[in-house]
């Protein structure tokens, strides 16, 4: 078996797909980013064009049936990336830019690059567009889940609470812990990003508040 021109030329607008929505996603850095997606969309593409090369060799073959594992084979790859952190998972959307990484090398490797081109320039543009859309709708609601500890006394608990629900943003969770002679209390609290700023200063600028983590 042979490398031919068209065969390297495939693998090059592989590398340079992956490159493209690994760029963006390593300005945000995400664990998947500008290596990761070039590996991933290389190794796609080199599957697809060996799952058609040894499917012609022997003309019995399927050609479909090597490219058909990478599939489910980079959905355990994205699967990696997501963690469920407390409340929150995080890594969603690098496990779909994976596999539609993935699927932009299926592309090149088959030699459709006007596919492959259309579906690169279409992740770019949701992933670099709608991160300025997000920024916008944050300033109208955002969502934040804080952890306040303060002095192990109810009244500073009730106050520290007023204050939390008082501010003008929906308070979706409030669970108050004792640890280490003091309180711990976590929130999610859902509201405008500026209103939610000015909480926190306020919170933070109380006598009996020790500490106050955002995360």
């Amino acid at each position: 078996m042979e490398i031919e021109l068209a065969d390297l030329g495939r693998l090059l607008a592989a590398v340079a797909g992956g490159a493209v929505v690994g760029f963006e996603r390593e300005l945000h850095d995400k664990p998947a980013g500008f290596r990761t997606n070039i590996m991933i969309c290389l190794g796609a593409a080199l599957f697809t064009l060996l799952s058609t090369r040894l499917a012609g060799e022997g003309q019995m073959g399927d050609r479909t049936r090597i490219a058909a594992q990478i599939v489910s084979g980079v959905g355990f790859l994205g699967a990696g990336a997501i963690i469920q952190f407390r409340a929150n998972v995080i890594g969603l959307t690098t496990a779909a830019t994976i596999w539609t990484v993935a699927s932009i090398g299926m592309a090149f490797g088959a030699g459709e690059y006007l596919l492959g081109v259309a579906v690169t320039a279409l992740s770019a543009g949701v992933l670099f567009g709608l991160t300025f859309a997000e920024h916008y709708i944050a300033r109208w609601r955002t969502m934040v889940h804080l952890e306040i500890r303060m002095d192990a006394t109810q009244a500073v608990c009730d106050e520290v609470e007023r204050l939390v629900r008082e501010a003008g943003v929906y308070c979706k969770s409030w669970t108050v812990t004792k640890s280490e002679g003091e309180f711990r209390a976590l929130t999610s609290l859902v509201g405008p990003i500026e209103v939610l700023e000015h909480l926190q200063s306020e919170l933070i600028s109380q006598d009996h508040v020790s500490a106050l983590k955002r995360f």
